[in-house]
């Protein structure tokens, strides 16, 4: 059997499939780590450990700027065009590198002049506290570049378990060690940080010597124009959609005020749930379309797609009526004010709607990304960021927070109609005809909502049983869907 063919696509989706449910248990419970270390080290230097990781993590983004997400195409792509398997990785890396390396030499200096004294959150750091923390910039730019190589490698499982959970898992726990170890806090938690990262980017080079053996760590070479040419829209785009998945709560936070914007945030983390479902498959469609020939994507572009679709939509679907049945219930999860003050209902309803939409037909963007065509993405993500603000400033004053859901669904389609009239354009249509069946589950969905919020007044027990049945029609819906071999075995069209 050719190793591009559908057959080993088919076989490597379904293990992606297994590893996104997997993956996304593993981020639920990698937090819980954390919130431990908040009880010992008390809130100010937990929000400081906090504050100062997430900077690391954006100058690590930063650093690469697209290049792991570009190896998602380019690695398939030296199959198909015979150059070596390995071609762009080190390349990448040692550009990554040496961008990293630059940040943490100003961090270092910066921290050595006393700078951090201009910044309220970090005047209590000292310099040899600041420079622990950039330290782990190095390491993590590796971790990232492995990562997204391992990914386009048809390993998404490495990332998954590093990057997502292992890493996330293993700061604390070595802070925490080190803390019963009579090591000063202060000191504790960036050594923790920098150990974890350097465990992870040693098991990366193990393992990138695992999948590809004759690949060579010191070469002097450029990085490939082409793989540039893709990533770099890809680094900007990922900057503009950091903006794009944050304007409704900001401005949530000008417009009304702070107490509002507390709970829209509960109710975009809870919806959210069903965004992270999407984006999981993005690694693991994308390098599966960049290794198909034109050949190929004429004749097994629309299976491979479609059972991205049916996978996404179901799993969205079971986290989507567990919402819309029991949205008091998920909202006590951040307490009973956030109850009692809004609706969650409605605005939930709004979020989660958008998310199952964009979940439907949102993976036409890894498509278009297979394809190459990142710089349309880019441009895309812009226009959307305006049209995000210019809608938020329009129906948060007339809805409050629900304006902020409406503004989020309404964007998200603008996008999703945008990505298929592009795609159509090119000349392709990935959807099967069974594929109906989930726009039908959606709109089932959102009939179901509207009834429970207007004329149907049910007890828990029935919720309960309802969502029972719904559940078991899922599973029924998801194993004709994703297990049948009868549906890759169908006429095509």
């Amino acid at each position: 059997m050719s190793e591009n063919s559908i057959q080993s696509d088919q076989k490597f989706l379904m293990k992606g499939t297994l590893y996104s449910v997997l993956g996304t248990i593993l981020k639920i419970l990698a937090p819980v780590f954390t919130v431990v270390i908040a009880r010992v080290f008390g809130k100010e230097l937990f929000g400081i450990y906090v504050s100062t990781q997430l900077l690391v993590l954006t100058l690590c983004r930063v650093s690469v700027f697209g290049l792991d997400y570009g190896l998602h195409r380019y690695l398939p792509q030296n199959k198909v065009c015979g150059r070596p398997a390995y071609e762009g990785i080190m390349e990448s890396l040692h550009v990554a590198l040496f961008v990293g390396l630059l940040m943490s030499v100003v961090i270092w200096l910066g921290s050595y002049f006393g700078l951090q004294r201009f910044f309220t959150g970090l005047s209590m750091l000292s310099s040899i506290e600041i420079s622990l923390y950039a330290l782990s910039i190095v390491p993590y730019t590796m971790q990232l570049l492995f990562g997204g190589a391992s990914e386009g490698n048809r390993h998404p499982q490495y990332k998954i378990f590093i990057n997502d959970f292992a890493i996330s898992s293993l700061a604390p726990m070595i802070a925490l060690v080190l803390h019963f170890a009579n090591v000063n806090d202060n000191i504790a938690l960036p050594l923790g940080l920098f150990i974890a990262n350097m465990l992870g980017a040693g098991v990366y080079v193990f393992l990138i010597r695992f999948q590809f053996p004759d690949i060579k760590w010191f070469i002097r070479k450029k990085i490939p124009e082409e793989l540039l040419k893709f990533s770099l829209p890809i680094g900007f785009s990922e900057v503009v959609g950091a903006f794009l998945l944050r304007v409704d709560l900001w401005m949530v936070l000008a417009m009304i005020g702070p107490e509002a914007a507390g709970i829209y945030a509960v109710m975009v983390t809870i919806s959210n749930g069903l965004k992270v479902i999407r984006r999981s498959y993005q690694p693991i469609l994308t390098p599966v379309v960049a290794g198909m020939s034109r050949d190929r994507l004429e004749t097994d572009l629309k299976p491979v797609f479609s059972y991205c679709v049916s996978m996404v939509t179901l799993i969205q679907l079971g986290i989507g009526f567990f919402i819309v049945l029991f949205p008091e219930q998920t909202m006590m999860i951040a307490g009973k004010s956030f109850v009692s003050k809004e609706n969650p209902a409605m605005v939930l309803g709004i979020l989660m709607i958008g998310n199952l939409i964009n979940g439907l037909f949102g993976l036409t963007g890894s498509v278009i990304n297979g394809l190459g065509k990142s710089s349309f993405l880019f441009v895309m993500n812009v226009v959307s960021l305006f049209v995000a603000v210019a809608l938020n400033w329009l129906l948060i004053p007339l809805f409050g927070i629900a304006g902020a859901a409406l503004s989020s669904m309404l964007y998200q389609i603008m996008q999703c109609v945008w990505m298929n009239i592009y795609l159509k354009k090119m000349g392709y249509w990935p959807y099967k005809k069974y594929l109906w069946v989930q726009g039908l589950w959606i709109v089932s969905l959102m009939i179901l909502y509207a009834a429970i919020n207007t004329v149907w007044n049910i007890g828990l027990v029935e919720k309960g049983v309802i969502y029972v049945v719904v559940l078991l029609l899922i599973l029924f819906t998801f194993w004709k869907q994703g297990f049948s071999k009868q549906k890759y075995s169908r006429k095509k069209k």
